[in-house]
């Protein structure tokens, strides 16, 4: 019973791991370098560390990871590498977990053009249906294959009277009458008892042994409990939201996000038509005082932000019962979607990215606000420009530190060594995360990853920067030494907003 509740238990165990999503990740940035069997391994790890796809994940703190899928994700590999059984009975999982339907079409349909194209080339090696024998030829029966009616040890005559021919497996004939039953000259007998049996007897079965049926019996209940186990609904967090019509004069037309604190829907203002990103916090955060808290002061400060490279706030919302803001709907990509898609910038489009951020955080800094979690899924590249959204963590500068519940919160690639030991941080902390974001654009991955949060977080604190020159030796050294300058690990090392704005217009100049 021991070996039985531990067999059970392994699933939990795997669900309960922290790291599948930094498996899964690693996975996608392997599967766009086309080094597939490395992305598949990367893929069967996150699975087996969380079985249960979703379209929506909180991983860590406010950070979301859209679309887990991997059993589509390893078809896909399996498809890459030529292995088409695999691909397909991976893909049959991925029906069964219910992830997107339109990559699986996609598969489904590659995976049936590779086997029809394989289909001629298989063929030859299909063994040969094995060849139905030819019908028995009539002959004579030999003496030594006819029993007669005399003794056994009588002696067998030198030729039978007649002819007699039979084929290896004869019709039975009819049973006649009685009266038309006629001794014939010859009569096929059983043999006698002391006649040893056919070599074709099948041999008798050995009798069976009643422990092992019993030990059967309790094993195979544990790969069906596995299995069901592995279908469980995701967690609360994924599915369990009551999506709502309206929130004030606002009309929801569709779910944009949804992050650790609030979901994030487009809709329109019923009066006006105006397009906006409504901000609606979850309902099981608003009995936690320091979230309604974080959640004003963002309705706060977004009504003293106003710039061009910052989402700006349309409506605070209301001041008490279900919290929500609105915010400019800004259409275009995120800067994390253009990296993974683009992978290292030129020279030109990563200052030009760079100024936009640059200045959005400098007037922040002037306005007294500091973001403390800027990273690319943070940034929109819209047509306009660059714009910084989701100050949902920020501080004022001047005001009273809010409580100290959750002791880290920001992203930990992109966060500076002095957020992970202080709450009461500077600009010096955003400036240290633009030169992470400005790192990964033009080497086209961070500087630091690692198996878990605190593994990243440890490395930012005690590792050296890696040395951008031998990742790409044509980049100015102007531009190096700005981007190690703001990796400093110490705060009062790093540039300020001037310098900072100014260093970035020499290198373009």
């Amino acid at each position: 019973m021991r070996c039985l509740a531990a067999l059970m238990a392994l699933p939990l165990l795997a669900q309960s791991q922290p790291t599948f999503y930094e498996a899964f990740e690693d996975g996608q940035g392997l599967e766009q370098k086309g080094e597939w069997r490395a992305a598949l391994a990367a893929y069967q790890r996150a699975a087996a560390l969380r079985p249960v796809s979703a379209k929506e994940v909180v991983i860590y703190g406010n950070n979301l990871l859209q679309n887990y899928s991997p059993y589509t994700r390893m078809a896909r590999c399996h498809l890459e590498l030529g292995e088409l059984e695999a691909a397909g009975a991976q893909l049959r999982q991925a029906q069964v977990q219910h992830e997107p339907a339109k990559e699986m079409a996609d598969l489904q349909r590659r995976l049936a053009e590779a086997k029809a194209a394989q289909a001629p080339i298989e063929a030859p090696t299909t063994p040969p249906l094995p060849k139905m024998p030819e019908p028995a030829v009539l002959a004579p029966v030999l003496p030594a294959q006819v029993v007669a009616s005399a003794p056994v040890d009588a002696p067998s005559p030198a030729k039978p009277t007649a002819p007699v021919a039979i084929s290896r497996r004869p019709p039975l004939p009819p049973r006649p009458s009685k009266q038309e039953q006629a001794p014939g000259p010859m009569v096929l007998k059983p043999a006698p008892a002391s006649t040893p049996p056919p070599r074709s007897a099948a041999p008798q079965a050995e009798p069976a042994n009643p422990g092992r049926k019993w030990w059967l019996l309790l094993l195979l209940p544990v790969p069906l409990i596995a299995l069901l186990w592995r279908r469980r609904t995701p967690p609360v967090s994924n599915d369990d939201f009551t999506e709502p019509d309206r929130l004030g004069p606002y009309r929801i037309e569709r779910l944009l996000g949804r992050g650790g604190f609030a979901s994030t829907y487009l809709a329109h203002h019923e009066s006006t038509g105006q397009h906006v990103a409504l901000k609606r916090l979850h309902p099981f955060r608003q009995d936690d005082a320091e979230f309604l808290g974080r959640f004003d002061q963002e309705a706060q400060l977004g009504s003293r932000l106003r710039h061009p490279n910052l989402v700006r706030l349309v409506d605070p919302g209301p001041a008490s019962g279900q919290r929500w803001l609105a915010m400019e709907f800004v259409e275009g990509q995120r800067l994390d979607e253009w990296l993974k898609a683009r992978g290292p910038l030129p020279v030109a489009e990563a200052l030009a990215l760079s100024r936009g951020i640059a200045c959005g955080l400098a007037y922040a800094h002037d306005q007294g606000v500091v973001h403390r979690d800027l990273k690319p899924a943070n940034i929109m590249l819209a047509p306009e420009g660059v714009k910084i959204m989701d100050f949902g963590i920020s501080r004022v500068m001047d005001a009273e530190t809010l409580t100290t519940t959750y002791a880290f919160l920001g992203t930990p690639r992109y966060a500076a060594p002095e957020a992970q030991l202080k709450t009461a941080i500077g600009p010096a902390a955003d400036w240290y995360s633009f030169g992470i974001i400005l790192f990964e654009m033009l080497a086209g991955h961070p500087p630091f990853t690692g198996e878990t949060p605190f593994e990243m977080l440890d490395h930012h604190r005690a590792n050296p920067l890696p040395n951008l020159r031998m990742l790409r030796p044509s980049l100015p050294e102007a531009l190096v030494v700005l981007v190690e300058a703001l990796c400093a690990k110490a705060p009062d090392q790093r540039p300020g907003n001037e310098e900072v704005l100014v260093r970035l217009a020499e290198i373009e100049g």
